[in-house]
């Protein structure tokens, strides 16, 4: 029973932080006998104050902490009542405790955004580990429960210090749900929430789905900005769109946005992007190289690889993935292959020349008489300067191959002016990890298996990969801006009860950071002479490399997990040994010759 001292709204109460969080419409008996009472327990602050009566036998017997905090050493008595002060906690939430305490069950229909984390906290101040585990559950297994306040939440856990060790959970459920892009009163969402979410380097949410939100909360403040229609929009309405979030790209790290957030989320408003600015390897790709519908200009570059599809790697990741698969262990970047270029004339066929010396290239490619009218020149001249494999310059894993430059091949007359590889005047060295290949091949990086799509599951994992020759395996951490994969460059035929070692001498394991420069922010590891014969560990839980130099767990008894050590191969790919990650993609690898177009 309980005595109504004021108000109707309840409030959940953090060290003098007071939260909203709507009326109260349930009572329980929390007495054994409701004509006897011993306990008065008073809890909420004013306005919100109300007093709870209770029995101390039953507290005492259902809640150890009642049964110290009414131990003859504690309590406080007046009238031989026992008088306990809670101002810390809501009465809603208190009295939904008290029915716990009571008869162990929680009416979880009746509760909203802010009563999740509140009984949370009461449960661990009142020792009540089974009430707590509940409630952490909720969030762990993402209870359809939460979403219609999730919004209510994601603002509480953000704008209140007390509540930021709940950020692991709500950071969890934005990265891997569309939850918080799909709510409803996303304007609602104050603008510090957003440098919480780009300076928390504890809880990283994705950049893509960190650019949703953004396009999301800047047209819900401007109706007139329909963010399903952004081809309908006009100048002005993508200046307003700038005006509202410009500010925040600088801290957006477009490197790590996968090449499908890119395609459906980034190029509609490429317009509002600092493309002549940036040094941003992926941004540079996306923002100028395609068109309005995404495909590649024509007449001027082919990409390295081709993906169709991805969540969680973009095309500067596969073409950085596809040199290595071409560089093999041994191969070097020779001035002749690394440093060639791949020019197109008018009816678009192709040739291979060799580029100019490093500092021929690092001069200005356009003549002085010609300046004002090439521009556009100049600007895929400063993308070059961007993507380029520069002669001089270390590959990605230089240390880790044989220096070879007595035997590269130095046919190519350097003397010989290029006067097919050239747009506008300019010279493009497109033999980068982007653009034109520096072989005759290509790769289709082709999407087999994905979790979120085919479920998280080794059997699923089996039956879309097995049989599908070489493959690559990439994952997304969780709470890092990391990418994380390796490269099979056999093809297990049938899937295993336990793990099987297979031999691969080709094979590799790597990483991507968040940085701009993409060879800076890469790791390469190569599996060890010694060990290429274990190279592949065909696990239990999915994909493995080596003994345990990276393992992805997608078990559904896993969790999303992953384990990387140093072992069979050259060195370890990331700072931490356990990880858990937010989705996982296998792609096959399909080598394609290069054909000129007709």
């Amino acid at each position: 029973m309980s005595e109504n001292s004021s108000g109707n709204n309840g409030h959940l109460t953090n060290n003098n932080q007071n939260i909203n969080i709507g009326p109260i419409n349930n009572r329980v008996d929390v007495n054994d006998h409701a004509d006897y009472y011993d306990v008065v327990i008073r809890v909420g602050e004013s306005p919100d104050v109300k007093k709870f009566q209770a029995n101390s036998r039953m507290l005492s017997s259902r809640c150890s902490y009642f049964r110290t905090a009414l131990s003859s050493s504690w309590a406080r008595k007046e009238n031989d009542v026992y008088i306990i002060e809670k101002p810390n906690i809501s009465p809603k939430v208190f009295e939904i405790v008290l029915g716990y305490i009571s008869n162990a069950t929680v009416n979880w229909k009746m509760l909203e955004g802010a009563d999740f984390l509140g009984i949370w906290l009461a449960a661990e101040e009142f020792m009540l580990d089974d009430l707590g585990r509940q409630v952490r559950d909720l969030f762990e297994k993402k209870s359809e429960r939460l979403r219609p306040n999730f919004i209510q939440i994601f603002k509480l856990v953000y704008q209140n210090e007390t509540l930021e060790r709940f950020r692991t959970h709500c950071v969890d459920i934005i990265n891997t749900t569309t939850w918080l892009q799909d709510a409803s009163m996303l304007e609602s969402l104050d603008e510090s929430i957003f440098y919480s979410l780009f300076n928390d380097e504890d809880h990283f949410v994705h950049d893509g789905i960190i650019w949703n939100i953004l396009i999301q909360w800047a047209c819900a403040q401007t109706p007139k900005l329909d963010a399903l229609r952004p081809d309908k929009w006009s100048e002005t309405d993508f200046e307003t769109l700038k005006s509202r979030i410009g500010h925040f790209i600088p801290s957006i790290r477009f490197s790590l946005i996968s090449r499908n957030d890119f395609y459906d989320n980034v190029l509609p408003y490429k317009s509002i992007l600092p493309i002549d600015t940036t040094s941003n390897t992926a941004l540079a790709f996306y923002s100028y190289l395609l068109d309005e519908n995404g495909n590649p200009r024509s007449n001027e570059f082919k990409p390295a690889s081709t993906l169709e599809d991805s969540k969680v790697v973009n095309h500067t990741h596969i073409a950085m993935i596809a040199r290595w698969i071409d560089a093999g262990r041994e191969g070097n970047f020779s001035s002749s292959t690394a440093d060639s270029i791949r020019s197109f004339d008018a009816a678009s066929n192709y040739t291979l020349e060799e580029t100019s010396s490093t500092e021929e290239q690092e001069s200005s490619p356009v003549d002085s008489k010609n300046t004002k009218s090439d521009e556009k020149g100049n600007k895929i001249w400063k993308i070059r300067r961007i993507l380029s494999f520069r002669k001089g310059k270390r590959s990605p894993n230089n240390d880790l191959r044989k220096n070879n430059n007595n035997k590269q091949n130095t046919s190519s007359d350097k003397n010989t002016p290029n006067k097919e590889n050239n747009i506008h005047g300019t010279s493009i060295a497109t033999s980068s990890p982007i653009l034109g290949p520096s072989t005759s091949s290509t790769y289709r990086f082709k999407l087999i298996y994905r979790g979120s799509r085919d479920g998280f599951d080794v059997s699923s994992y089996n039956s879309k990969c097995k049989g599908k020759g070489p493959t690559v395996v990439v994952a997304s951490l969780s709470h890092h801006r990391l990418i994380v994969g390796g490269y099979y460059p056999v093809s297990p035929v049938d899937d295993y009860p336990y793990s099987v070692f297979m031999g691969a001498v080709d094979s590799f394991i790597f990483s991507f950071g968040e940085g701009d420069n993409m060879e800076e922010e890469s790791t390469i590891s190569r599996v060890l002479k010694e060990h290429a014969h274990e190279a592949i560990c065909r696990t239990v839980y999915g994909p493995g490399f080596g003994e345990s130099d990276l393992i992805i767990k997608i078990g559904p008894n896993n969790g999303k997990n992953g384990v990387c050590k140093q072992k069979f191969y050259e060195r370890k790919i990331i700072d931490v040994t356990d990880f858990t990650f937010d989705e996982c993609e296998v792609f096959q690898v399909i080598k394609e010759e290069f054909k000129k177009n007709v």
